[in-house]
This record gives C-alpha cells, structure tokens and sequence, in this order.
C-alpha cells in the first residue's frame, strides 16, 4: 500500500520510511571507529582485537521495528543484541533472530513452556546480574531446570540506575565463579553522560578498570566487558573494551547531541553516519483564511495577512510533538519553475499541533505549487535542514531517542533498500513483525 496520485483519492496519508542500507552503512561506520581504536597487530595485518557490537534495541528498536532490523543486522555480523524486557527478547526469538540476545532487566524466574527457555538451553540468552537477590534467582533458574546460564554483571559507577556498586559487585563475581551452572559472558557498566561529560565518563571507567584490576581471574579472559554506548563510542577509543553497545548511531545519530563535539575523538566519524528515517505524509485540505483569522486551538496564531493554509494529518497521536506549535517546519514537493522537476520548500507550522493534523503557512510558497496530495516531509535526513530529526528534537526540548519511540504504531514503516521500496508493512509491537 503506498500512496496514490489522485488528488481527490488520497488513500494512505502518512507512512515512515527506514533505510536499511543506511542501518547497515551505519554499521559500517562504527567498524571503522572500532578498527582506528585496535589497529592490526604482528604481520598478519589481521584485526582480530577489534571490539564486537552489541545492537541495542529495546522498545521496538526505537519504535522502528526490532525484527526487521535485527535481522539487517545479523546479516551484517552485529555479533550481540540487546533489549530491556523479555517480552522485547521473545519477538526476537520468534522472528528467529540467530545472534545471542541479552536482556538488560533483572530477571527472576523462567519456565520451561517459555520460549526464553528454549534459547538459553541453547546458550542464545544472555541475562544482567544487578544484585544479590537477582543473582539468587539466577541460580535458583539454572538449578530448577538445568541450564547453564551466560549472565552479564552490571557494574554502577555513577549512574545510580541498574547494577551493582562496585564493593557488592566483586562479591557477585565470586559466587558467579562458584556456581558450576553460571557462566560470566560479560563485564559491564553505563556511562551517566557520555554526550555531555567527559570528565565524569573517564571517572566512571577508570572506577569500572578498578574493579576489574582488583577481580584478578574472577573475571575470566573470554569475558566481554562492555561500557561504551553511542557517545563514548565516538568519545574516545579507550573506552571501547571488548564489546561496544550501540542504539542511536545505527539509526544515523549521534553527533547532534554532543554537548561540547571539540571533545570527540571520532567525531568526523559520528559527522558521517547516515540518517535512515523519514516520515512523510500528504496534504488533504486546502484555504485561504482573512486578517485577524485565528488558527487552532487556543487561537494562539492570528493571521496578519490574506493567509493560504494547508492540512497536514499528522498531530501528536503519531507521536509529532505537541511543543512544536508555531514552532516546527515541514518540507512540501512543489514543482520548480522550470524543467518541470520537484524541489523542497519549508513551511512553518502555525497554531496549536492536535491530536490528527497540523496547519501550516504556504502562502510564501509560489502560486498554485501546493495542490491536494503534495507530498509533505514530516521528518527529513537532512541534518541542515529544519525538519531533521536533532532539530526537531532540540525545539521540542527532548532527544532524538525519545522522539523516535513516540512515533505511533498506527504509521506505517516502510523498509527501503538500495535497490528498491520494499512492499512491505510493519505495525510494531513489542519486538513483533506484522
């Protein structure tokens, strides 16, 4: 189902884009980062040292489709996924996702009906240890039914969040050593401000290497220790460790919220990613309102002149922020003067944003370009352009991460490939496939 030309038929008004070729150019990307960091060592010029990543994709991938993703990425050697909830892990797991799967929340029972079961008898589910009591279900897991579990140590150095402090901690990574069913796959800890701090990151990671130093052989040498998520992936490469756990950069993000970039080591690295979303929609109504004309609800906008106005559907039910009143801009295809080809024009928002449609400005657009059906760039991949996702999220005073998971399960995704529009639809659910 895709959008129809007719102006007086207007079928599907609205569907987000994902570019899987660009999720994978991402990763691309980020092996590069990982390689700069570990460069070859002997004569062999072989780069076995470089550092694994973890996919990091809880809620639905950012509410882009976990299923569809995780399976670019697998196709693409991302070693590792991660989610929050096992909900999120068993989507994956029907979708017959290859690559191990960890789940980040604490997990205190399992069933053998549960389709958790039948990975972690095959080693493919990982699970975080964040305290006593957790760990003592941990066991109690594996002794009940017979399993051998990879688990995962969080370790708090600052984020005061999940994870054990680093006292109690060494006390887990004995009894994990003791328990003939548990094995210690990984080492980990999360940065409070990787964006934003740089002292205080290195103050976290030099407290984690403490720990390590002071555990000696409790931490065993095939064990993937892990701290650096998308900022300090690009912040600097001693903190890339053994794995790396990336979310936001895969999706074509990162520099945009690096509060102080002069401090990024890789920087032009994060400048390259790609962009993979756009959310596009079309018009559906079109005015012309006099002087004085209020617009929206709370008549927060008054036209000051004979004002052409065009309706969007899209408001803050598909997740478009209502903050962006009389704030935010859309990009309309409009035919250019000559040669007939189709160019962008921005147009701003007037009036309150509602829960179906927006209203925007085009009388400064040219005569007569904006028809019924014109196709209207809600989010674009432009990073210079007003409608780009960091933009946008900065004038709504939030961040691209929560942005991307407001977008509503009633849009449509659309995966795109390099060589063609998959004809293809995904209503997401928790790690589902439609």
């Amino acid at each position: 189902m895709g959008f129809v030309a007719e102006a007086k038929r207007v079928l599907s008004t609205s569907q987000l884009e994902i570019d899987l070729s660009a999720v994978e150019r991402n990763v691309r990307v980020i092996r590069r980062v990982l390689a700069a960091g570990h460069p070859p060592r002997g004569t062999s010029g072989q780069n076995d040292a470089a550092p694994a990543i973890c996919a990091v994709l809880k809620a639905d991938a950012y509410g882009l489709g976990a299923a569809r993703i995780a399976k670019r990425l697998t196709s693409c050697g991302v070693e590792m996924i991660a989610v929050y909830t096992p909900e999120q892990a068993r989507g994956l797991i029907e979708a017959a996702i290859a690559a191990p799967i960890l789940i980040l929340m604490p997990m205190r029972e399992l069933d053998r009906r549960d389709e958790l079961y039948h990975a972690a008898s095959r080693s493919r589910l990982h699970l975080a240890v964040h305290d006593r009591e957790n760990l003592s279900s941990l066991i109690e897991i594996a002794d009940n039914l017979g399993l051998t579990l990879p688990v995962h140590l969080e370790v708090d150095t600052g984020l005061s969040r999940g994870g054990a402090e680093p006292r109690e901690a060494m006390s887990l990574l004995a009894r994990i050593d003791e328990h003939p069913r548990l094995r210690l796959a990984g080492l980990y800890t999360h940065f409070a401000s990787g964006d934003s701090d740089g002292a205080f990151t290195l103050e976290q990671a030099e407290r984690f290497a403490r720990l390590i130093r002071d555990a000696g052989d409790l931490v065993p040498a095939d064990c993937l220790v892990h701290q650096a998520s998308t900022y300090s992936l690009f912040r600097d490469v001693r903190l890339h460790r053994r794995m790396v756990r990336v979310g936001l950069a895969l999706y074509g993000y990162a520099s945009e919220e690096f509060e102080n970039p002069d401090e990024f080591g890789m920087l032009e690295e994060a400048e390259s990613l790609e962009p993979s979303v756009r959310w596009i929609s079309r018009v559906v109504h079109l005015k012309t309102i006099d002087p004085g004309t209020p617009v929206g609800y709370g008549s927060t906008w008054r036209a000051k002149r004979r004002t052409r106005i065009a309706l969007i559907p899209v408001g803050y039910a598909d997740g478009y922020p209502r903050a962006l009143s009389n704030k935010g801009r859309v990009a309309i295809e409009i035919e250019a003067e000559a040669g007939g080809n189709r160019v962008k024009a921005f147009a701003p928002i007037i009036g309150r944003v509602s829960m179906d449609q927006i209203t925007v400005d085009v009388t400064d657009l040219p005569d007569g370009s904006v028809k019924l059906g014109s196709v209207v760039e809600v989010i674009g991949k432009d990073r210079t352009a007003p409608n780009h996702l960091a933009t946008l999220a900065r004038e709504a005073g939030t961040i691209c991460h929560e942005l991307l998971c407001r977008l509503s399960p009633r849009l449509p995704r659309t995966y795109l490939t390099m060589t063609a529009l998959m004809d293809e639809h995904h209503t997401p659910k928790t790690c589902g496939v439609a």
